[in-house]
């Protein structure tokens, strides 16, 4: 018999993971505070165009406990690096996991992230000791059950001058039942640290993915996101990079095609706390038939961010005439030495670039093709794994001729 997702199943999801109190505490809180939280509003900022006060949450079962099985480069243990569940990070790094677990994103940010801190399972923490430099991608891949809930929460500490790539995939196929994944990513970046984030989204349909990611770079920190949306019925994702220390370096990539009926919402923050630190983000979709899709981004310079150099791009391509995109780029600036750029654009398929094309003896899906990869390459030929790029390049090309699936190696 499944259990929905309520306070007593709280309790036995702790006593499950054998957590000790402080931990069985924190979720018991995170669920009063989801209890009195309402749906977020769309007349807010950070949600608008995207309505979800009908969304039923009762409806979900909660998850069942589980680890997800990172694959873990050889060697890496020897260096001290550590990559953990819930349970292992508990039982053998419970200092360390008390002083960055759920620090960066706030448990009553909005009702998802209450919820995720009162269920969060299938974590992962790890751990990279300075001056460590892990050169091969650590990967994960997620779950999730058809009426059924996950929520898992990814953890990565990288220490000064160390480096490290992490994959995180979603991946389920399609739905009978609808399911619900409520994800939350922290990343923190030490002094000089480098760190590349990739979260790969493909749930099958049926699906509704939230998730909030936030990357704290300190000073002559590198933090690169890479943003994917091409599975699930409905995925919010947030995005955000707060730039803490001076010289610090943030790059944000996202790339989403949605198609039938899906809805992909964004939502991005660049917040500039620190002078001389400098983000860059683009965001590249594509919609065809009568899907649909919002982006919100904003960058933010704080009182004394002098010398910030900022760059916000959101494009656009609709390949049907019943898809809709809205993009909406917003400025906040409290500091007068910074240079920040913003634009966004919504475009169809020019028929005469098509017919140039296949005047040339090209059939028009092939041509097609060819413009979306076009207007991808820009996202894809900065993508630092090639083994992701290969992929993506095949899932666009699924997606043009009308199928969806991101072939990922379980």
């Amino acid at each position: 018999m499944t259990e929905k997702l309520t306070k007593d199943a709280v309790r036995r999801l702790s006593d499950a993971f054998g957590e000790p109190g402080w931990m069985t505490d924190r979720r018991l809180a995170a669920f009063d505070i989801f209890d009195k939280l309402e749906l977020p509003d769309p007349k807010s900022e950070e949600w608008r165009y995207t309505d979800v006060r009908g969304f039923d949450l009762t409806r979900f079962a909660a998850p069942i406990p589980g680890a997800s099985r990172p694959e873990l480069p050889p060697d890496v243990e020897a260096l001290g690096v550590i990559v953990t569940d819930l349970p292992g990070a508990v039982a053998d790094h419970e200092d360390l996991l008390k002083e960055h677990f759920f620090t960066e994103v706030p448990v009553d940010e909005h009702k998802f992230t209450a919820l995720h801190g009162a269920f969060h399972s299938d974590d992962i923490f790890v751990f990279v000791p300075r001056g460590v430099e892990v050169t091969v991608p650590i990967e994960v891949v997620r779950r999730l059950p058809a009426g059924g809930s996950a929520f898992p929460h990814t953890t990565i500490v990288v220490s000064g001058q160390a480096s490290l790539t992490f994959v995180d995939r979603f991946a389920s196929e399609d739905l009978l039942e609808p399911a619900l994944c409520s994800s939350v990513v922290e990343v923190e970046a030490g002094p000089g640290a480098t760190v590349n984030y990739i979260s790969l989204q493909d749930w099958g349909r049926g699906a509704h993915h939230f998730q909030t990611q936030r990357f704290t770079g300190n000073r002559d920190a590198t933090v690169r996101s890479l943003a994917v949306q091409l599975g699930a019925s409905f995925a919010r994702t947030q995005v955000e990079s707060v730039l803490r220390g001076e010289g610090s370096f943030s790059e944000m990539l996202g790339l989403y095609f949605a198609d039938t009926d899906q809805h992909f919402a964004q939502r991005t923050l660049q917040s500039h706390d620190a002078p001389h630190a400098t983000s860059d983000l683009l965001y590249k979709g594509a919609l065809k038939e009568r899907a649909r899709s919002e982006y919100s981004g904003l960058i933010r310079v704080a009182r004394g961010a002098q010398g910030t150099d900022a760059y916000q791009a959101n494009r656009n391509l609709v390949l049907s005439d019943e898809a809709m995109a809205h993009s909406i780029p917003q400025l906040e600036i409290q500091a007068n030495e910074v240079r920040c750029t913003h634009g966004a654009t919504v475009s169809p398929v020019e028929e005469e670039h098509l017919f140039y094309l296949m005047s040339r003896g090209i059939d028009r899906l092939t041509a097609q093709k060819l413009i979306v990869f076009g207007f991808f390459g820009e996202v894809l030929d900065r993508i630092r794994v090639p083994g992701v790029r290969s992929e993506l390049s095949d899932a666009i090309a699924r997606k043009v001729e009308g199928g969806r699936r991101l072939e990922v190696a379980v």
